[in-house]
């Protein structure tokens, strides 16, 4: 008993089918590219650019070895792409971004067109998705050929995008100069302090040794001991001669009665030797030769502390050249201008971008769904 064979679907028709989903898909693939087209053309909202430059310089350094004199002589060297990356950061700053937004309700403005669904901002976007999105309409970016940094803004309205970059390119400066001053008063902060510590202890010193010398009536206690010195060296010759003439007597003249004389003038400049002594040289704190150690050791510190202070102030003066040659200077090269003609989209070059694209898009998928047609047979 035979059982009845299975219905063939003949090749042709088969072919005719594919080929009917294939013309199907590209009608499909082509109306798609032309309603992209069409959106560009007739949805897009026009966004205008208002463009500016600035170059950021340091003083010339081999100009602040000059002085203060001269600071205002000196050039101005290029700072290169560091300085330049520092004004892009600020630019690229949440604190300014947040600012700009608060001033210029970019929320609103930016979520405006009801119709520009794919390049406007969308009305309830959380702080994270809005500051991504000004980034890419307020923007700098360094130009490696010309040296200069380029600041962008673009918006929906040619007179906003004119005023924000006014008001960045301003923020801009104000913040290179804040940032000046703080990089200065921070590296002035520590040598001002060690310049007043070295003054304080010049005048501490200088007071010790005002003290001592009130205490003890002298001006230098040098003078007092050299003069000490001569009178007891003095007394000791008076002494000699004393006992030289009482020798002589007891040995020529034993009865005189200036012998007792003598005697007496004798114990009397020993008494007033020991006495002389006594004050120039002794254990107590009172004895001139320790008065004296103590002034000694007073002027010691007070030249050292000198020095101090003139190394400190010094290197005060020298930082504060070198601050001023580290200082970096903005130079608005082009003010922000009042655009006139729609930047973006560029609808010309995106209609034949897109056309071309397309066409080669759908050429290549053809060749391959072509190939696995092939292969599947």
């Amino acid at each position: 008993m035979s059982t009845p064979s299975e219905p063939t679907i003949p090749a042709e028709a088969a072919g005719d089918f594919r080929g009917g989903i294939l013309r199907v898909l590209g009608v499909t693939y082509f109306l798609l590219l032309a309603c992209v087209i069409a959106y560009v053309w007739v949805v897009a909202q026009d966004r205008f650019e208002s463009i500016a430059s600035f170059k950021i310089s340091r003083q010339n350094p081999a100009a602040g070895e000059l002085g203060f004199a001269q600071l205002g002589l000196a050039g101005l060297t290029d700072s290169g792409n560091v300085d330049s990356q520092i004004a892009i950061g600020f630019v690229n700053s949440t604190d300014l971004l947040v600012q700009i937004e608060r001033e210029f309700k970019l929320h609103e403005h930016y979520s405006a067109p009801s119709r520009d669904f794919v390049f406007r901002l969308a009305a309830r976007a959380p702080l994270e998705e809005r500051l991504e999105y000004y980034r890419k309409r307020i923007y700098a970016h360094f130009d490696k050929e010309t040296g200069l940094t380029m600041l962008t803004v673009d918006t929906f309205s040619p007179e906003l995008s004119r005023r924000i970059a006014e008001v960045v390119l301003s923020r801009t400066e104000d913040f290179i100069n804040t940032l000046n001053q703080t990089v200065a008063d921070q590296q002035l902060v520590f040598i001002r302090s060690e310049v007043d510590r070295a003054q304080k202890q010049v005048n501490d010193i200088s007071l010790e040794i005002l003290n001592l010398q009130n205490e003890y009536n002298f001006v230098d206690p040098d003078e007092i001991i050299s003069a000490s010195l001569k009178v007891v060296q003095e007394l000791r010759m008076e002494r000699l001669q004393a006992e030289t003439r009482l020798a002589t007597l007891e040995r020529d003249s034993p009865g005189s009665p200036r012998i007792e004389t003598l005697r007496s003038q004798l114990r009397s400049l020993d008494e007033r030797i020991a006495v002389e002594t006594t004050k120039i040289s002794g254990p107590e704190q009172d004895r001139l030769n320790q008065v004296l150690a103590r002034f000694k050791e007073l002027q010691l510190k007070l030249e050292f502390a000198r020095r101090m202070r003139v190394g400190a102030e010094t290197l005060l003066e020298k930082h504060r050249v070198d601050a001023a040659a580290r200082s970096r200077f903005l130079s608005v090269i082009q003010h922000p201008y009042l655009p006139e003609d729609v930047s973006q989209p560029r609808r010309e070059y995106a209609t034949a971008t897109l056309g071309v694209l397309g066409i080669l898009l759908f050429l290549i998928l053809r060749v391959l769904v072509h190939s696995v047609y092939e292969r599947i047979r």
